[in-house]
């Protein structure tokens, strides 16, 4: 996802482009900011993503917001899931192998709330 600051120059080089007009293609949008330094290469291959054809400012905006959104989505997807290392190939299940523990003992029980936690009242206490 593109940072605050280049989707406020994006949001800028939009509103450049629309000043004087209702109706803008793709293209020419993509031409204004490949012409402004502060739009990096990664918004202009965003800018790819939209559909070619005629917006208006607001049809614009919103295909970039939905070109941000697949993007997203897309590497959502491709992210590898977070690893999850099971109780008995940790270390200290094979420390407790070792000393004859079972794994019982290995797994931690919440004894309650913190101590310095606030006491819970039922209404009307």
């Amino acid at each position: 996802m593109p940072d605050p600051a280049e989707t406020e120059r994006l949001r800028q080089v939009v509103d450049e482009v629309f000043h004087d007009r209702l109706r803008v293609t793709r293209r020419e949008l993509y031409s204004a900011a490949a012409a402004d330094i502060h739009v990096p290469a990664e918004t202009l291959a965003l800018l790819n993503e939209i559909p070619e054809g005629s917006y208006s400012r607001r049809e614009m905006l919103e295909a970039i917001e939905g070109a941000v959104r697949d993007r997203d989505e897309a590497e959502r997807k491709a992210r590898p899931p977070e690893h999850i290392t099971a109780l008995e190939d940790t270390a200290e299940a094979e420390h407790a192998i070792a000393d004859d523990t079972t794994l019982d003992a290995l797994i931690q029980e919440s004894s309650g709330p913190p101590p310095d936690a606030p006491r819970f009242r039922e209404p009307g206490e």
